[in-house]
C-alpha cells in the first residue's frame, strides 16, 4: 500500500473521529479550548503570489477582521511565499506547515486540479488538506490586447498569439494550454512571470498579447478603463457560467463540441467556486478547524469588512469551508477515462 493511499485512510478514519470529537464536545468547551491555544500567538496567512496581485489583496483584506473573530484573538499577518504558480506553497504546506493552526495558505484555485492532473509529481494532496473557506467562486478572462487583431476563438486559430503566464499550474497556463490542445488554438505560452500583475505588465509593454486566467474581479478592479476603453478584448469567460458583468461573453463550456469535452471543461473549471481559497495543513486538530471556519465565515458577515471591502472594490460571495472540502473530495472521485483525456489536454 502506498504511503500516500495509507495517509487517505488514516485521515478517513480521523473525519470520523472528528465528527465524533465534534458531537461530543459542549460548543462553550470548545471554544475555550481553542481561545486558550490561540491567545497570545500570531497567525501566518502565507500568499502563494507576489505582493499587489488578486490574491495577496484578497489575504491582506481579510487579515485584520479574521483576528477579530477566532477565539483567543490572536494576531494575523500576511506573507509572500511565491513560486511554480502557487505549487511551492502548496507543497510547503503539505510537508513543512506546523500542523497547529498557526500557519493558513491561499494558493491558485487550480492548484487542487493540478495536483490531480500531475499525478505523484506534486507532493500535494489536497484531499487531506483542512479548507477553511474562499472568499469568491470567480470567473476568469481570457482577454488579449485589441490592438493584436484577435476578439474570438476562431482568431485565436488563425495565426499564433503569445499568452503570458505565471508557473506551470497556475490558472493563467493551465487555461492557456488547455484552449490550445482542445480547440486547437495557435498559442505560444510565455511562462515564468512571476505574479498577475507581471503577466499583465508584460501585455501593457507589448512583450505578451493576453491572458487567459486573469480573474474578473481582479481585472475590473485594477484595470477597469482597459474595458471602458475597449483596450482589450475579453474572448471568453473561464467558468462554468458567466458572470452577470458579462452577460454577452460566451462561458468556455459554450465551445464544447460533445460531452467527453464538457466533461473536460468540468474538470478544469470546478476550480472556479474556490475562487480565493484558505487551507491549513493535513492533521491540524478538529476543533481548530472547526474555529477557523466559522471565525472566517463570521468574518466575510463582518459590516465593517464588507464595507471596506466594498470600497477596495473587491468581489466578496463567500464559500464554506466544508463545500471546498467536499468540491475537493469530488474532483478526485473523477472517472479515470476523464482525468487521463484532461491531463492530455493540460499537458505543455
Amino acid at each position: 500500500m502506498s504511503r500516500m493511499i495509507l495517509f487517505r485512510l488514516l485521515s478517513n478514519v480521523r473525519a470520523v473521529a472528528v465528527v465524533a470529537f465534534m458531537v461530543a464536545m459542549p460548543v462553550d468547551a470548545m471554544a475555550e479550548l481553542v481561545a486558550d491555544f490561540y491567545a497570545g500567538k500570531t497567525i501566518t496567512i502565507y500568499v502563494g503570489f507576489t505582493a499587489g496581485g488578486g490574491y495577496d489583496l484578497y489575504a491582506r483584506q481579510l487579515a485584520p477582521f479574521l483576528t477579530k473573530h477566532i477565539p483567543g484573538r490572536p494576531a494575523v499577518i500576511v506573507k509572500n511565499m511565491p513560486g511554480a504558480g502557487s505549487l511551492k506553497l502548496a507543497v510547503y504546506m503539505q510537508n513543512v506547515a506546523p500542523r497547529d493552526g498557526t500557519e493558513l495558505a491561499t494558493v491558485s484555485r487550480g492548484a487542487p486540479a493540478e495536483a490531480l492532473l500531475a499525478g505523484n509529481r506534486i507532493k500535494f494532496d489536497p484531499v487531506i488538506s483542512n479548507w477553511i473557506g474562499s472568499m469568491n467562486n470567480e470567473v476568469s478572462i481570457c482577454a488579449l490586447m485589441a490592438q493584436s487583431g484577435a476578439a474570438t476563438l476562431e482568431d485565436l486559430k488563425k495565426r499564433e498569439f503569445l499568452l503570458g503566464t505565471q508557473g506551470i499550474g497556475s490558472d493563467s497556463a493551465l487555461f492557456a494550454v488547455f484552449i490550445k490542445n482542445l480547440f486547437g488554438a495557435k498559442l505560444k505560452i510565455l511562462t515564468g512571470y512571476s505574479g498577475t500583475n507581471e503577466s499583465i505588465l508584460a501585455m501593457e509593454r507589448g512583450e505578451v498579447d493576453g491572458n487567459c486566467g486573469w480573474s474578473w474581479s481582479t481585472a475590473k478592479q485594477t484595470h477597469p478603463h482597459w474595458f471602458r476603453d475597449k483596450t482589450v478584448n475579453i474572448i471568453m469567460q473561464m467558468a462554468l457560467s458567466k458572470h452577470p458583468d458579462l452577460p454577452d461573453v460566451p462561458a468556455v463550456t459554450e465551445f464544447a463540441r460533445n460531452h467527453d469535452e464538457k466533461s473536460q471543461i468540468d474538470l478544469v473549471l470546478s476550480r472556479q467556486l474556490m475562487g480565493r481559497p484558505f487551507f491549513a495543513p493535513p492533521a491540524v486538530p478538529p476543533e481548530r478547524i472547526a474555529a477557523l471556519r466559522k471565525a472566517f465565515m463570521d468574518a466575510m458577515k463582518d459590516f465593517e469588512f464588507t464595507d471596506a471591502a466594498e470600497k477596495a472594490n473587491l468581489e466578496i460571495n463567500p464559500v464554506p469551508g466544508e463545500e471546498v472540502q467536499a468540491l475537493v473530495e469530488r474532483l478526485f472521485k473523477a472517472p479515470a477515462h476523464v482525468v487521463a483525456a484532461t491531463r492530455k489536454n493540460t499537458e505543455f
